[in-house]
């Protein structure tokens, strides 16, 4: 009996030789060569799996995605783009025909089929939700009603639920038919006549029970269940504590309407910790790097307007010291230490913070205690520090050797000070941003920079000019 042939390598052709890589360089002038080449790579990625395939989709132009993509199985193309970024993706759609847009959305789960639809216009939008059938445009509708950033604007509908009055026979019955119809199946959730959550379904309970008992005599009634308008942030903290790989979600009436799955949660993180990086620095937290100059433009120009607004109190504080930096223009060197290091020491505490915030450990801490030990950790690293460069000052660092023990001294005295500043009010920043109603990593950066800045500089320039009868 002869051995199984291997299965075929995507990356080879029938023949063995090697298929050149896929890379956007084979788009060309003139129609014929688009289409041929594009035949060519939806021909090679059939066969990859679907994030490869969207990977090599993401690094083609939009249009060449749109030919590829209108080539390909619907099923195959819904499975790609769906691994694709949503705005990506919607680049894609925007650019096929509609029909055969419709027709790879409609094979696309529904939470990500609502995600592309997001970002398409409002025009093209209709356009395709009117193409579909009606079980699946009214599916689009009804998802559209959430907010995208809540439990109900991530799930999906596709969730395996049996009435209650079921027999465990005829349970069994119906979930070999619906393990024929649906891609996966988490858990088994049980409802009412009205469609309320009631329980959820052991397996092994299933199987053992008699087959006249009923799904109500055998359910688990203790099921945790998520409210469609449940915040996105507070449902992948549930995930975390619960380790679920799926969880239910309820109307506010206790009806099942969906279900949150692991993969969702995964992409929630992702993208909530893109938004906080993008917002602690002022840029906008749906900016990507394919984002139009237009839209980059209007979501950076305010915070940087803030930012210049700071910038001068920064330097007003130096202005109001130009006679102690004239005596001892030493201080201007020294100066942007203190202000390095108290910012350097703020954005530790502040990563904590936010960090904190977000997996909701500040619920457990009182703030008094958290100001307390950052108090702590500032003064016991200041006077660390501070001693270190009171040392480098004492040997004539940069030159200056006329009182260099005070002036070590001055510089000491100013790092603690910026030490405690920086740790205290960088950890103080996300706390009144959300007690204020903003994302606690709002553009926190700006303002901590702020403190930061001034203080350094008001401690060194401040404390100089206290001591200067000394160091002049």
């Amino acid at each position: 009996m002869s051995a199984p042939a291997p299965d075929p390598d995507p990356s080879h052709d029938n023949e063995g030789a090697p298929r050149p890589p896929l890379t956007p360089d084979f788009v060309v002038s003139g129609s014929g060569h688009a289409a041929r080449d594009s035949t060519g790579v939806a021909s090679q990625i059939e066969e990859m799996p679907a994030a490869d395939g969207a990977a090599v989709m993401e690094n083609l132009p939009a249009n060449v995605s749109a030919e590829v993509a209108e080539i390909l199985d619907p099923d195959t193309a819904g499975d790609i783009l769906a691994e694709m970024d949503p705005i990506d993706a919607a680049g894609v759609i925007s650019d096929m025909e509609p029909p055969e847009a419709s027709m790879v959305l409609s094979a696309m789960d529904p939470d990500d089929r609502v995600d592309v639809l997001e970002h398409v216009t409002r025009e093209l939008h209709e356009e395709l939700v009117g193409e579909m059938e009606p079980a699946e445009a009214a599916e689009v509708r009804r998802l559209e009603q959430y907010p995208p950033d809540t439990a109900g604007g991530i799930m999906t509908t596709q969730v395996t639920f049996l009435p209650e009055n079921l027999s465990v026979e005829e349970a069994i019955r119906q979930l070999r038919r619906l393990n024929e119809e649906m891609e996966q199946m988490f858990y088994v959730y049980v409802v009412d006549e009205q469609r309320r959550l009631t329980g959820v379904l052991s397996m092994r309970d299933l199987i053992l029970a008699k087959p006249d008992r009923r799904v109500a005599q055998i359910l688990r009634p203790h099921v945790l269940s998520l409210p469609a308008t449940m915040d996105q942030e507070e449902v992948a903290r549930l995930f975390r504590k619960y380790n679920y790989l799926a969880m239910p979600v309820v109307d506010a009436a206790n009806r099942l309407v969906g279900i949150i799955t692991i993969d969702d949660v995964v992409d929630v993180i992702q993208e909530e910790a893109t938004e906080d990086v993008q917002k602690m620095f002022g840029a906008g937290a749906e900016e990507r790097l394919s984002s139009p100059w237009t839209f980059s433009f209007k979501k950076r120009v305010w915070w940087l307007q803030v930012n210049l607004a700071t910038a001068f109190l920064a330097a007003y504080v130096i202005a109001m010291f130009d006679k102690t930096i004239s005596a001892l223009p030493i201080l201007a060197a020294y100066q942007s230490i203190v202000s390095g290091m108290g910012g350097n020491a703020g954005a530790q505490a502040m990563a904590v913070a936010i960090r904190g915030i977000a997996l909701g450990e500040d619920r457990r801490t009182r703030l008094r205690q958290i100001l307390y030990r950052e108090f702590l950790i500032g003064l016991l690293t200041g006077l660390f520090i501070g001693a270190t460069t009171w040392a480098c000052a004492a040997f004539g660092i940069f030159g200056y050797h006329h009182h260099p023990f005070a002036l070590g001294f001055v510089i000491c005295m100013a790092l603690i000070f910026n030490h405690v500043n920086g740790c205290v009010s960088n950890l103080a920043i996300p706390f009144v941003m959300k007690w204020l109603g903003f994302d606690p990593a709002q553009s926190a950066t700006i303002f901590a920079t702020t403190f930061t800045d001034c203080g350094g500089f008001f401690a060194t320039l401040g404390i100089a000019h206290l001591c200067i009868r000394w160091l002049a």
